[in-house]
């Protein structure tokens, strides 16, 4: 009787395993397929629909300077990037209002008979080879502060590029840089000398 229950209950335990393996094999099989549709599925939706997109920083920072930085999250820059444009829109107005003054002060002491009777207090105190080099300097001065504007301008969507591209980028704490002694294989034997070291980490997902 044993050796009957024995072997009985070892076909049953056998049988059992069997319809086990069966049904855990197939539930791994269709929980890896799902695993591997829904990857694809999230490749795919990443693919179309980005989380944060650069293209989309670019434009608002050409539509409106500092409107890139608020969507990067950057806000921080906005101050600094409107401090510049104000800069900038002070040497153009500053420029050209000098530029004006002595352009008109050249031509009425070109056309004026007596230049010393004019109540231009330009005309009165310069002479016309003066007044001419002053308007040329600040002719030369108001193009080169409306050249400086547009460089602003576009680093400022540079940059807004740049951070968006560098937004869902890791930076670990452990990239470090120290210095310390390190023994170097030498013709007369190992001795000590300074080195570098570069410690780095990669994430591979």
């Amino acid at each position: 009787m044993p050796k009957y229950f024995s072997k009985k209950l070892v076909r049953s335990i056998g049988v059992a395993m069997m319809l086990l393996l069966f049904l855990f094999g197939k539930n791994t099989n269709s929980f890896a397929q799902e695993t591997i549709d829904l990857h694809l599925h999230q490749d795919t939706v990443y693919r179309y629909f980005p989380a944060h997109s650069p293209v989309k920083a670019t434009w608002m920072s050409a539509a409106l300077p500092g409107l890139g930085q608020y969507y990067n999250g950057k806000y921080w820059k906005i101050p600094i990037i409107y401090a510049g444009f104000s800069t900038m829109a002070f040497f153009v107005i500053q420029n050209r209002y000098e530029y004006n003054r002595y352009k008109e002060a050249y031509s009425i002491s070109v056309e004026s008979a007596d230049p010393g009777s004019s109540d231009n207090v330009l005309v009165a105190n310069y002479k016309s080879s003066q007044l001419l080099s002053q308007r040329e300097y600040y002719q030369s001065s108001l193009e080169l502060s409306y050249i400086l504007t547009g460089v602003f301008y576009l680093l400022q969507i540079v940059d807004a590029t740049v951070d968006a591209h560098l937004y869902d980028y890791d930076i670990d704490d452990d990239l470090s840089i120290r210095f310390e002694p390190m023994l170097m294989p030498t013709e007369f034997g190992s001795r000590v000398a300074p080195g570098i070291a570069l410690r780095y980490k990669l994430a591979v997902d």
